[in-house]
C-alpha cells in the first residue's frame, strides 16, 4: 500500500508542475486548457496567446491539438488528498491514515476583459519547422496559413496559402481535400451592387432624396481586406458584421455573434464585458 501511495503523490505533483512550466519539446507553457505563452530562457513569457476553436494545450511538439488532453486543468488545485495504508504484521494488524497534502504551482495571470484578436503570426512563433494550420479568418475553409522558419537565422514567415479549387482545408489531417468540413460557408461572392438613389424634384426644385436601409452586404463592398463593423440592424450590439475578403476579390459578409455577456464595441472593432451606451 505504501507504494501506491508514493505512486499517487508523484503523480500529483506531476499533473500540478505542468501549469506555466516550460515544455521542453515546444519551448512554451501552458497556463489553462487553451492558453498558453513563449518561453525565454526557460520562463513563461506570460502574453497569452490562444489555440484554435477545439483545440486544447498539451505537451507536445505542436503546443495545441484537437480533442486533445489538456496537460494544464482548469479544475487543478490546491487539495488535501487523503491515502489509508495498512501496515500488516502477523498478529495484530493495525492501520494507519496518512494525510498527504497536494501543491500546485500557481501564478496570478493578469486577464482582460477584452478577447484578443486571433494572429497567424503569434501562432507561428511556437513552430521550429515549417508547417500548415488553420486560418481562422476564413470561414470558407478554401485557404490556410503556412508557416515557415528558416534554419539559419530561425526567421518565422507567415502567408495565407489557397486550396486548389473545390477543395477545402481540413483541420484534422492538416491538408485540402474534396470534402468540405462541418460548419464552412459556400465562397461565393455575396458584395451587393448599389444602385442610384431615388429623387423627385418639385415645381419649386426641391430635390427630395430617398435613403437606402443600411445592409450587411452593401457594406462590405466597400472594404479591400478583412474588416469588422457595427450591426446596425441589432440595437442589442451582441452580434457584429465581418467582412471577409476571398482571395482578395469576393467579400462574404457574416453576422458573427459576440460571446455571453458581452457586446461589440465599435470604438475598439472588438466585443467587451461594458455594454455602449447607445446599446439597448
Amino acid at each position: 500500500m505504501w507504494l501506491k501511495a508514493l505512486i499517487l503523490l508523484l503523480l500529483i505533483r506531476y499533473l500540478a508542475a505542468t501549469c506555466n512550466v516550460c515544455q521542453s519539446a515546444s519551448n512554451v507553457a501552458c497556463h489553462s486548457e487553451t492558453t498558453f505563452s513563449i518561453c525565454y530562457d526557460g520562463e513563461p513569457s506570460y502574453d497569452l496567446l490562444p489555440c484554435p476553436k477545439g483545440f486544447y494545450c498539451t505537451d507536445g511538439f505542436y503546443t495545441c491539438y484537437q480533442n486533445a488532453d489538456p496537460v494544464c486543468k482548469s479544475e487543478e488545485d490546491s487539495t488535501t488528498t487523503e491515502i489509508q495504508t495498512t501496515t500488516t504484521t502477523a498478529i495484530p494488524t493495525t492501520t494507519t491514515t496518512t494525510a498527504i497534502p497536494t501543491t500546485t504551482a500557481s501564478t496570478a495571470i493578469p486577464t482582460s476583459s477584452t478577447e484578443a484578436p486571433w494572429n497567424a503570426d503569434d501562432i507561428c512563433q511556437q513552430y521550429t519547422k515549417q508547417t500548415f494550420f488553420e486560418n481562422v479568418d476564413d470561414p470558407t475553409c478554401t485557404t490556410f496559413i503556412t508557416c515557415s522558419v528558416d534554419s539559419d537565422s530561425g526567421t518565422h514567415s507567415t502567408k495565407v496559402t489557397s486550396c486548389k479549387t473545390n477543395q477545402y482545408f481540413s483541420t484534422s489531417l492538416n491538408v485540402c481535400t474534396a470534402t468540405k468540413p462541418d460548419g464552412c460557408v459556400e465562397a461565393t461572392t455575396t458584395v451587393a451592387t448599389t444602385t442610384p438613389t431615388a429623387s423627385t424634384v418639385s415645381t419649386t426644385t426641391a430635390i427630395t432624396t430617398t435613403a437606402e436601409p443600411w445592409s450587411a452586404e452593401a457594406t462590405c463592398s466597400t472594404v479591400t481586406k478583412n474588416t469588422l463593423f457595427q450591426n446596425q440592424d441589432d440595437p442589442t450590439c451582441t452580434t457584429y458584421l465581418y467582412c471577409y475578403v476571398n482571395n482578395g476579390s469576393a467579400t462574404i459578409a457574416l453576422i458573427k455573434n459576440c460571446k455571453a455577456n458581452q457586446y461589440y464595441d465599435v470604438t475598439l472593432k472588438t466585443c467587451t464585458d461594458t455594454k455602449p451606451d447607445y446599446c439597448t
